[in-house]
């Protein structure tokens, strides 16, 4: 008799709980870098980061620039997409050829509002680990206009200094979205910008005005980057004494979190002063200390390095050793791109 009686509450019991197992076996998933994961229902965004529901109640919000990887059942092109990209993130760049298609795949009718987002931001990603800054503003932009918040941690990449014409089309860009910028979370990073840009294309003069007020910026990413392009400047007008004494200033100012860039910079000052040796030293201490700082910033080094030690009339076989680690290690780098140039010069593979 008792058997009869809980009968009906275990139908009870179990019609509660498989729609919760259906439910849980369809969960979206976010990992974070940390390694963290957070199971549930992306149900949104809120400034830079993604709504995770968990159950009936808890809501999350994870920072989109703390996530390693995302999945959602619903969209399996998503997690080959992200399977892509870490791929590329790890040096393949045909990896980030095939997670761009497998993304904008994503961006097909009916996409919410959330995977809009993330594809934007994987593309942005995408465009700027891949030197491709044309593409990378074109979606900063883009996400500047719907999501403020969303871009104001992003760096935008170095312009190609050799590509005028693109620097002057996106110097163009960049004048307009400054003057709609006022008041926004990323105006000071779109003013830096324009100044990297206007360090190749324009006047020295226009620059060093544009720089005062961004050197006094309360944003310390702001301040050191005008720092920087100031160093830049100075470089590029042959002002070789008074680069050296700025870079001085520079490196009390960045201290131990710059590390990597100041060795680069040291690099670009003993260089232009003729200091050959002492410059591809500068260079190579960002490959053997910190690969990991920022593989375009690294892939730069190992091209001008090579260039230093040329310069120097060093052994052929440590110059191609030097370009071959660019091309081998940041593959769809600018940087490669220049050494595997280098060596075709060379006659080497």
């Amino acid at each position: 008799m008792r058997h009869w009686q809980t009968k009906p509450y275990l139908v009870v019991l179990a019609a509660a709980i498989v729609p919760a197992l259906v439910a849980a076996a369809h969960a979206d998933r976010v990992r974070t870098e940390a390694g963290i994961g957070y199971t549930g229902e992306i149900v949104g965004v809120v400034g830079g980061g993604l709504v995770v529901k968990e159950g009936n109640r808890i809501k999350r919000i994870v920072p989109l620039a703390d996530i390693r990887d995302i999945r959602a059942d619903k969209y399996p092109d998503l997690k080959r997409a992200e399977e892509a990209y870490a791929k590329g993130v790890g040096g393949n760049p045909k990896a980030f050829d095939e997670a761009g298609k497998l993304y904008q795949g994503l961006l097909r009718k009916g996409a919410p509002a959330w995977l809009r987002v993330v594809v934007q931001w994987r593309m942005y990603k995408v465009y700027a680990e891949s030197g491709r800054a044309t593409e990378a503003l074109d979606v900063y932009l883009k996400m500047a206009r719907n999501s403020p918040r969303l871009v104001a941690d992003l760096n935008l990449p170095a312009p190609d200094e050799n590509d005028h014409q693109a620097n002057k089309a996106m110097l163009a860009k960049v004048e307009r979205a400054v003057a709609g910028a006022a008041g926004k979370p990323y105006a000071d990073a779109l003013r830096n910008f324009r100044v990297a840009l206007l360090v190749l294309e324009g006047k020295p003069e226009e620059v060093l005005l544009l720089l005062e007020p961004l050197l006094v910026s309360s944003d310390p990413k702001v301040r050191i980057s005008a720092m920087i392009r100031k160093l830049e400047l100075l470089l590029t007008t042959g002002k070789t004494d008074e680069a050296a004494k700025w870079l001085d200033q520079m490196e009390a100012a960045v201290g131990d979190s710059g590390k990597a860039e100041m060795a680069y910079w040291r690099g670009r000052v003993r260089l232009t002063g003729g200091k050959h040796l002492e410059a591809a030293l500068e260079f190579m201490k960002v490959p053997i200390l910190y690969p990991a700082a920022d593989r375009s910033r690294t892939a730069d080094a190992l091209w001008r390095a090579g260039q230093a030690l040329r310069d120097a009339k060093a052994p052929r076989e440590e110059i191609v050793s030097v370009y071959n680690e660019a091309v081998r290690k940041y593959p769809g780098t600018a940087g490669a791109e220049r050494a595997r140039r280098e060596l075709a010069r060379l006659g080497s593979k």
